[in-house]
């Protein structure tokens, strides 16, 4: 038994662990070693480095129980800047000489069971110095659990309280135990970190560990040892690494890299003494900032002296930087920022003093301060301005920059109240409005740092938004609530909804553009408190009784707020009932943009909106550009988690055509991390009206008071309110609104006034032109910008490690500027004087922008930095020095200005990255590095091999750049040089301008890191040079001017000549024309251009390549190529392709010249028929030869045989079955040699133009006819040739010749002969009546992009030869007539018939007098039949013939071409494109191709870069995308309009279609019949030219009514049947103008035949059927019934007879056509009325939901309701009309809610007069409001209104329509 309990104790005994809490022996001294470096750069090693080391001696003794002296004895500082690890530390005498004189005394901590307590040191020990004892005693901070080996932990520490883990391992037997500690430094509680800058950038409600920038971690080894007196540490090893991934690369890290060595080297057993100074507490571990944020980290600076050192500093800056920035400004305006920072209020006084008179220094000095940030800087300008010594602007720059960019304390927040409430600030509304929202901004930054806002801070803005109320004042409440937006605390909730009408009824009177800001003013206030803002915002949405504007707005903040699930799907529930289409189309199209969105700080919102859209109709997205939307578009790159985002919201009014505010914002996301970037919103009221004001005086018509009199008999009508007239814009940056504009009525009354009356321009104009004589001239210098984004956080070693990112932008204007007007204006100036004048202006501007970024990573402290630093600025010069004379009457104008005489640098970026070092000690010493040495090692897939003999002797320095093979290749302009293994990029590229005497450079040098590993941190990682540069170029003579000249008009031609003929006199104005157009030739070279172009055409023999432009045809074999000769009648293609080279491009030949060259896709299958409808036999040579067998069988049995042998022998037969069975033979020879032309033989039995009939039969059974004619041309013989087509193995198809005369295809073309080919097209294509039944079926299983166009005039134009008279009648009347006059009609070279109208001269004005340069002709013919126009750019000597060509000409009603030719004689290089307007698998289109046979190799090279971005951009629009091959040099988008508001989209590339059905159009486009080529008036161009207007037209509303039909201005049709003799209100205007007003009743003569009454200006028109003809009467005066034509004096009105009836207009009063013939009456009023009329036809306001609107303004029932309410009554006895409105009450008892109740209808119903019986009703559906039936209440009590009763229910009550009156009561 006492064994078992002695194994039980020991067992007990062992299992417990030894006491391992580490102390220190109180009677012991323990000496250590220490030490702790600290260093930046990249993980990489051979880069430089740089960073600190500080080792010492450490003495710890016992003092008492748990407090123990620290002495740190021989502190040694050391540096490193260099080449890691090769370089060593170097001693830092300076700085041991700071720490040494901090650690003379000593320190004292407390310290029990392994935690440190608080820190005693010296009084004033420096910051430094006791956060490096914080970092050596977080050394020994341990936090032992006895219980665990292994746990987990927040532990206080340097960084604050962060997740540690622990593992414990124990060695027993030697009494030692090792202890690891690692701590998250991500996973902080309390982490000490101090940013500046960063106020507006938010977290993301993601994960945030993952996609931080800056990530962190520390490990801690230990090692204890048990003795007798405890356990004691004998060694502590700590590494700590922060690294930061600008854009989150794995590889693509820069690390700053911390370590630590406690060693214990001896114990000795002497007691530690007391210090015998004053201690002060410092407190525990937490690593304590400075009161004063240290120094940028960009230069240390000496603090002892700042005035002096200000003094010095400005008057650097000012010296050296009077003409041009000086390299070094942006440093020294940072350096003069930080001494404002560290300056007192004495010391700014005193320095203001000395520079206040001396307006340089001042503005450096004021600008400085202003962006200092300091409370001591606020004071300065507050001063300032209150002793109004600042002027306006620079008043205005000082308060906006100080108050945004200032420190936000509780000592800054007064201050800048105090600013903002000063008297000066006052006067001025504009400073008061920056003031009042820079404070806001302070407040907002101040409050974000505070758990809560104080209520003094937020007191301000709220008595400005009280004040504003009481006092109704409209800017003052805007202005407070932009500022409460700004400031974003809840606590401003209640001043809010103030302004709102869900919980304040007097604030439905306040305007809706207020009601909008106050929305807006939630948005900010939403990240702190979503769920109270999303209350209130869902009841605005929900609230139909709002203005749309506002409910929008409330919809858009709603969605910013991050909503769940549960709240969007109640916001879909709204606009599933919504009767607005505005509001459910803004809402609709905000949930699907946010649906498709990918950014993932919004993917939660983005899944609850694909779901909630379910919900909604998809009706709504198919609403036109009219109602509101909203826009999303965004990108986020997850490998560098980094994304932008932007939103458009484009809100309409029902008031107006177009949008009445769009805003639009930007967001950018990183890491984690999001922030507004910017904001930009315009928002217009009642514009229209403004601009449209016409001086009519509508209110002293007579009309006026009608109409207003017949207002008043409708129930419940109000003229619309007047908009009062807006337009105010607003900026926000980093969701802080820095300033808005309002231009209020006055403004742009003001504004219209000088444009329109002359009086007003003429003054304006008149001071321009007296301010340009009198000379403008001033330098202007300014800092535009300061962006300063710090972060700090401290390292283990108790240094700080510090981020930051620095950008300052300096602004500068060099003017001077005079002029000179010949003759001089005189007081009674007229524009006209300007016309006829001479001006003369000589101007030198110099304007310049300078950008310098720093970002910087490494220690940063009062006394040394040790840092790396990315270096990038950007320099902009844009010297503007030049002479200018403008003569008007002449049309000249000329300027001249200095050649090149040295190099001037236009833009200059240079980027550098270095490890810096600098220290207080040695200020002018400071060391760079750059972090990619010169010796650094390429990538070893660049290394040469080298053999094992050479590899011992020579060493890897000694290999030269061409000894090694190159990767890739370069021009010769960009080289890789390997200078000791360094990789650099070089590239120069140079524009040489002799005749200029300059030349523009590229210049590009790189040398970065990206071998190591390819990052973009590592391409930053270097040295980036790029300049654009202008040089001085070598000539033969000395340039003294450079000059332009631009001469318009008639004396183009003759200033040509001049210039030409070097000076010579001018031709003699009564020279022949004809002398004059040949030495125009013969200047501009166009004859060898022209006789190039057609030597090129005669010669063009080769067969088709690849890229030949060839069609797919449907069902073909892609694998099948084909060759083609132009000259030979092959089977494949005809002559037309290659007769193309015309100057024109191709304007002489079909326009489907290209279209006629198809590939043939099936090998195995396909059938030929010939145009001549004969079977026929023919032999050809050509280069290619495949043999291919086909067959073909048709419902005749016809047949055909073809064969054609190849110079290699294979041999191709094709046979076919035809109906005739004749048979003929036709053979042909061409020889394929490039310089000879060719020549064809054949035998066709219809060589006259017979025509001939094929038919071939598909599968289906359906056959198709065509017919073509065939002639001889003038010039050789023409035969048609056979062309095959192919039928598909899966399905067959119907084909039909289609053959075209060749006149159209050879023109005056030299060849001697072209052969055809026939078309083989599906019936489906055809336009008759027997295709279009079975057209879907045909094609219902292909995909759109296997359809072809067909281009317009192929249906259009008659195939048949037209007599003579007929064809010179009109130019398109065949395509014959066009083709056979072409020579004639189309000249190659406008000048034949026309003078130039433009002329330009570059020059340089030479020593010798010569000319050269570069001249611009510019010829155009606008006004003709066929519009066309002509540019050349030559060189004005005769030594070059590179030429540039363009022309551009509309060739008939459907086609427009333009080409671009350059090169020697315009012949090397082209790039063609034309437009055609045709069919498209049934559809009107247009087909836009472009052609590039051949381009340099540098277009080419963008282009395929450009190319790559396509498919994706492709993919992101929601296209699709079929691989294809298609012409390599070619590119066609075709757009088939489907319906009004929806088109086919296919766009062919070389490899790819891209394709989409359906795609919506934001507005609707006029899709009506086409009318024929032949009734088209000249010029044919207005199918291009008038599109736009055709467009406009189709905006426009009309209202018509037949018979019983009403189709109102929002195209809502319904059947109504008026009553007898009532007049209704069918149109009017319902503005407070009352321009018109149209009524309508039913004629007496027939119950189909209507009259109307048309009231407007001074006219009351009557119009009303008679004898089957329309009778006008106008103010009572009848008109003769035939042909009518009234025109009115005044305001334009006229009335005219128009087939069957009457037209009237009368655009002034808004009615742009009326038309009325008894039966059908049509109207159609301006665009600027929407939203201005009323009546049956509706409110034009685009709400087809809300059309049936009654008089008072509510919704009727039904059409019948809507149509009786705007019945007009009329006097009983006096009037036709017997009916009246009357409530009714409901004849029927109901129960309502268990209660028996009698019902009044709140709705009046029509009624017959009192004496009068109802002959007719009709049932319509009415609202009731019920009540007790025991009530007193009965319908002839007065005082109930039962209008404004609620509804309880509806029911169907009868209607009178009708009235017999016998006995009629008079007097009712």
């Amino acid at each position: 038994m006492r064994g078992i309990i002695l194994a039980l104790a020991l067992s007990l005994v062992g299992s417990q662990k030894f006491d391992i809490d580490p102390g220190f022996g109180s009677r012991k001294s323990h000496l250590y070693s220490y030490e702790g470096w600290v260093l930046n750069g990249l993980q990489e090693k051979s880069l430089a480095k740089v960073g600190v080391r500080f080792s010492s001696k450490l003495e710890i003794s016992g003092l008492s129980e748990n407090t123990y002296v620290l002495k740190i004895r021989s502190p040694q500082f050391e540096e490193y800047n260099g080449i890691w690890p090769r370089d060593p530390f170097t001693r830092s005498f300076k700085i041991t000489q700071v720490f040494s004189s901090c650690f003379t005394r000593p320190f004292k901590f407390e310290y029990n069971s392994g935690r440190i307590g608080n820190i005693y040191g010296p009084e004033d020990c420096l910051d430094i110095c006791i956060n490096t004892v914080r970092g050596i005693l977080n050394l020994i901070q341990i936090t032992i659990k006895k219980s665990q080996n292994a746990y987990e932990l927040q532990e206080a520490g340097i960084g604050g309280v962060c997740h540690t883990r622990y593992i414990i391992q124990e060695d027993r037997k030697n009494g030692r135990v090792s202890i690891t500690k690692t701590v998250d430094q991500n996973n902080c509680q309390e982490k000490v970190k101090k940013s500046v800058g960063m106020a507006y950038i938010y977290p993301c409600p993601v994960d945030m560990m993952k996609e931080r920038l800056i990530k962190g971690t520390a490990a801690f080894s230990y090692k204890l040892k048990q003795s007798d007196g405890g356990t004691l540490i004998t060694e502590v090893v700590s590494q700590q690494v922060y690294q930061i991934s600008p854009l989150s690369e794995p590889t693509g890290v820069a690390l700053t890299e911390a370590r630590q060595q406690l060693t214990l080297l001896e114990v000795r057993s002497d007691r530690g003494s007391a210090p015998d100074i004053s201690m002060q507490n410092y407190g525990g571990l937490r690593y304590h900032f400075p009161s004063a944020l240290p120094q940028m980290p960009l230069q240390l600076i000496k603090t002892k002296n700042p005035e002096q050192r200000i003094v010095e500093t400005l008057q650097h800056i000012v010296l050296n930087n009077q003409q041009d920035f000086h390299d070094d400004v942006p440093y020294r305006f940072l350096e003069l920022v930080q001494l404002c920072r560290i300056a007192s209020a004495d010391t700014l006084e005193s320095t203001w003093r000395q520079f206040s008179d001396k307006p340089r220094c001042r503005r450096w000095l004021l600008s400085a301060v202003s962006v200092a940030g300091t409370t001591e800087a606020l004071k300065f300008i507050k001063s300032r301005i209150r002793n109004d010594e600042l002027n306006y602007l620079q008043t205005l720059l000082s308060v906006t920059f100080a108050l945004h960019l200032m420190k936000a304390d509780e000592h800054s927040v007064p201050i800048a109240a105090d600013l903002m409430t000063s008297s000066r600030i006052q006067k001025s509304p504009m400073l008061q409005q920056v003031a009042c929202l820079g404070y806001s901004s302070v407040v907002s930054r101040y409050c974000s740092q505070t758990p809560a806002c104080p209520k003094e801070a937020l007191q301000p803005i709220h008595d400005l938004a009280d004040e504003a109320i009481s006092r109704a004042r409209e800017d003052k409440m805007k202005l407070a609530l932009k500022c409460i937006g700004n400031m974003g605390e809840p606590a401003s909730i209640k001043r809010i909804l103030k302004f709102l009408p869900i919980s304040s009824s007097s604030a439905s009177n306040i305007p809706i553009h207020i009601q909008i800001d106050a929305i807006m003013a939630l948005r900010k206030i939403a990240w702190k408190d979503p769920k109270t803002v999303q209350g209130y915002l869902i009841q605005i949405l929900a609230d139909q009784s709002l203005p749309p504007e506002v409910r929008m707005m409330a919809c858009a903040v709603i969605f910013e707020t991050r909503p769940a699930l549960p709240l969007i799907t109640t916001i879909a529930n709204v606009a599933m009932k919504e009767s607005n289409l505005q509001v459910a189309s803004f809402v609709y199209s905000h949930m699907k943009a946010l649906s498709k969105s990918g950014l993932p700080y919004i993917y939660n919102i983005s899944s609850a909106c694909n779901i909630a859209l379910k919900l909604l109709a998809p009706k709504l997205d198919r609403l036109s550009y009219r109602y509101s939307k909203v826009m999303h578009f965004g990108a986020y790159f997850d490998n560098y988690k980094v994304g932008a985002a932007g939103d458009v919201f484009v809100m309409n009014s029902p008031g107006t055509m177009f949008p009445s505010a769009i805003i639009s914002k930007l967001m950018a996301y990183s890491a984690g991390s999001v922030a507004d970037l910017v904001e930009v919103g315009v928002r217009v009221e009642g514009l229209t009206d403004v601009i449209m004001k016409q001086n009519i005086p509508f209110a002293e018509y007579p009309t006026y008071k009608k109409i207003k009199e017949i207002g008043k008999a409708l129930l419940g009508w109000k003229e619309l309110p007047t908009e009062t007239p807006l337009i105010s814009a607003h900026l926000k940056l980093f969701g802080q609104e820095l300033a808005y504009v309002n231009i209020n009525k006055e403004v742009l009354q003001q504004a219209m006034k000088t444009v329109l009356e002359p009086a007003d321009r003429n003054t304006v104009i008149k001071r321009i032109a007296s301010q340009i004589r009198n000379g403008i001239a001033g330098q202007w210098t300014q800092p535009v910008w300061l962006g300063e984004l710090r972060y700090i956080v401290p390292t283990c070693t108790g240094l700080p490690l510090e981020y930051g990112l620095y950008t300052t932008a300096l602004a500068r204007a060099a003017v001077n500027v005079d002029g000179k007007m010949t003759p001089p204006l005189t007081g009674d100036f007229r524009p006209s004087q300007l016309l006829e004048s001479t001006v003369q202006i000589r101007s030198d501007i110099n304007p310049s922008l300078y950008v310098h970024t720093v970002a910087t990573m490494g220690v940063n402290t009062d006394y040394f930095q040790h840092a790396v630093e990315i270096q990038g600025k950007v320099l902009k010069r844009v010297p503007m020095k030049f002479d200018a004379k403008i003569d008007t009457k002449l049309k000249n104008i000329k300027i001249e200005t200095n050649p090149c005489h040295e190099e001037t640098e236009i833009v200059v970026g240079r980027h550098k990255a270095f490890a810096v070092s600098r220290n207080i000690g040695e200020l002018g010493a400071e060391k760079r590095t750059s972090i990619l040495p010169g010796d650094t090692s390429s990538d070893i897939v660049e290394e040469p091999f080298k053999p094992s003999e050479r590899a011992s002797s020579e060493g890897f320095t000694t290999q030269g750049a061409d000894s090694r093979p190159r990767k890739y290749g370069y021009s010769s302009q960009e080289d890789l040089h390997h200078d000791t293994g360094r990789k650099t990029h070089k590239r120069d590229i140079c524009i040489k301008l002799y005749h200029l005497g300059c030349q523009l450079c590229f210049s590009r040098r790189s040398q970065d890191a990206s071998f190591l590993k390819n990052t973009y941190l590592h391409r930053l990682i270097g040295e980036h040079e790029a300049k654009i540069l202008l040089m001085p170029v070598q000539t033969d003579a000395d340039i003294d001017k450079i000059q332009l000249e631009i001469q318009a008009g008639s004396k183009a031609a003759s200033k040509i000549i001049n210039v030409a003929s070097s000076g010579s006199k001018e031709e003699d104005e009564t020279s022949l024309y004809k002398d004059i157009q040949a030495k125009l030739k013969k200047i501009l070279g166009i004859e060898n251009v022209f006789k190039v172009a057609n030597k090129t055409r005669r010669h063009k023999k080769q067969p088709s390549k690849k890229g030949n432009t060839m069609l797919t045809e449907l069902g073909t074999d892609p694998n099948a190529k084909n060759s083609s000769s132009s000259s030979s009648a092959s089977s494949t293609v005809s002559s037309s392709s290659s007769s193309a080279a015309s100057p024109d491009h191709k304007g002489a030949v079909d326009e489907d010249a290209n279209d006629q060259v198809k590939q043939v896709r099936n090998k195995d299958a396909s059938s030929s028929s010939s145009s001549s409808g004969r079977s026929s036999k023919s032999s050809s040579r050509s280069r290619r030869g495949r043999s291919s067998k086909s067959s073909s069988s048709s419902s005749s049995g016809r047949s055909s045989k073809s064969s054609s042998s190849s110079s290699s022998g294979r041999s191709s037969k094709s046979s076919s079955s035809s109906s005739s069975g004749r048979s003929s033979k036709s053979s042909s020879k061409s020889s394929s040699s490039s310089g000879r032309s060719s020549k064809s033989s054949s035998k066709s039995s219809s060589s006259s133009g017979r025509s001939s009939k094929s038919s071939s039969s598909s599968s289906s059974g359906r056959s198709s006819k065509s017919s073509s004619s065939s002639s001889s041309s003038s010039k050789g013989s023409h035969s048609s040739s056979s062309r095959s087509s192919s039928s598909s193995s899966r399905k067959s198809w119907s084909h039909h010749s289609h053959g075209h005369h060749s006149r159209y295809l050879n023109g005056s073309s030299s060849s001697k002969s072209s052969s055809h080919h026939s078309h083989g097209h599906h019936s489906g294509h055809l336009e008759g009546r027997s295709s279009s039944s079975t057209y879907s079926k045909i094609w219902e299983d292909h995909e759109i992009y296997k359809y072809r166009f067909r281009s317009a005039h192929r249906q259009e134009f008659p195939k048949s030869k037209l007599p003579a008279d007929q064809l010179s009648s009109t130019y398109s009347s065949s395509r014959s007539s066009r083709a056979s006059s072409q020579a004639a009609s189309r000249p190659k070279f406008l000048g034949d018939v026309k003078t130039p109208v433009l002329a330009v001269f570059l020059h340089g004005i030479r020593n010798d007098k010569k000319i050269g340069g570069l001249q611009l002709v510019v010829y155009a013919d606008i006004d003709s039949i066929r519009p066309r126009i002509q540019i050349f750019v030559s060189n004005l000597t005769d030594s070059s013939k590179w030429k540039l060509c363009a022309d551009a000409s509309v060739l008939n009603a459907h086609k427009a071409a333009a080409y671009l030719k350059w090169g020697q004689n315009c012949q090397d290089y082209q790039i063609s494109t034309e437009l055609v307007t045709g069919r498209f698998a049934a559809h009107p289109a247009a087909q836009v191709k472009l052609e590039w046979p051949k381009v340099p190799s540098s277009v080419r090279s963008i282009a395929e870069w450009f190319y790559k971005f396509v498919p994706g951009a492709a993919f992101m629009l929601g296209f699709s995308e079929q691989t294809e091959k298609n012409p390599s040099k070619q590119a066609r988008v075709i757009v088939a309009l489907t319906s009004p508001r929806t088109c086919d989209v296919v766009i062919k590339l070389p490899d790819t279609i891209l394709y989409e059905k359906a795609m919506r159009l934001p507005l609707s486009l006029p899709v009506g019949p086409r009318i024929p080529a032949s009734e088209l008036q000249p010029p044919i161009w207005n199918v291009f030219a008038e599109a736009p207007s055709a467009v406009l037209e189709n905006l426009k509303a009309c209202c018509s009514v037949s018979h019983n039909k009403i189709t109102t201005f929002n195209e809502v049709q319904f059947n109504y049947t008026m009553p007898a003799n009532c007049y209704h209100i069918l149109a009017q205007d319902c503005s407070s103008d009352l321009k018109f007003l149209v009524m309508m009743r039913n004629a007496e003569e027939a119950v189909n035949l209507k009259a109307i009454n048309i009231k407007l200006g001074s006219h009351e028109i009557d119009m009303h059927p008679a004898n089957g003809q329309v009778k006008l009467l106008v103010n009572g005066v009848e008109s003769p019934t035939t042909n009518v034509s009234y025109s009115s004096a005044g305001a334009s009105l006229w009335i005219y007879s128009e087939k069957q009836g009457l037209v009237l207009l009368a655009p002034a009063y808004g009615i742009d056509r009326l038309y009325f013939d008894g039966y059908t009456f049509r109207i159609q009023v301006a665009l600027w009325m929407a939203g201005k009329m009323c009546g049956i036809c509706g409110k034009y306001d685009a709400e087809c939901e809300q059309e049936y609107r009654m008089p008072n303004g509510y919704l009727a029932k039904d059409a019948v309701s809507f149509g009786h309410s705007w019945i007009l009554e009329e006097r009983p006895c006096t009037g036709a009309c017997k009916l009246r409105r009357s409530f009714v009450k409901l004849e029927k008892t109901v129960q309502l809610v268990g209660v028996e109740s009698k019902c009044y209808s709140i709705e009046p119903v029509l009624r017959c007069i009192k004496g009068c019986s109802a002959t007719k009703t009709t049932p319509v559906t009415v609202g009731f409001h019920c009540l007790p039936s025991d009530s007193a209440t009965s319908l002839t009590d007065k005082q109930t209104k039962f209008d404004q009763k609620s509804e309880d229910m509806e029911d169907t009550v009868d209607a009178h329509v009708a009235c017999s009156c016998e006995n009629e009561d008079c007097s009712a």
